[in-house]
């Protein structure tokens, strides 16, 4: 919900889900990868990379081994 109240993110899909999910980056998630890993984050997968028709999707998954702190810094990170 943060990610897509930032108005940098789209729904990409408005089916239910469970630790991860897709949303639609307005820009490159190759670009938005590499600069969260410049804050020693890794970010989600690029499904344009394997799905052409999925470019700009960004497939995050969110487990139990990732505390809510976290999870909170990915999303402040990613819509810098």
């Amino acid at each position: 919900e943060a990610l897509l109240k930032s108005g940098q993110f789209e729904e990409a899909f408005d089916a239910p889900f469970f630790r991860e999910f897709v949303v639609k980056s307005k820009r490159p998630v190759g670009e938005l990868n590499d600069a969260l890993l410049t804050h020693r984050i890794h970010g989600g997968f690029d499904l344009g990379q394997d799905y052409p028709e999925l470019a700009n999707h960004w497939l995050v998954a969110v487990t139990e081994k990732r505390t809510k702190e976290e999870i909170d810094n990915l999303v402040k990170k990613a819509v810098e």
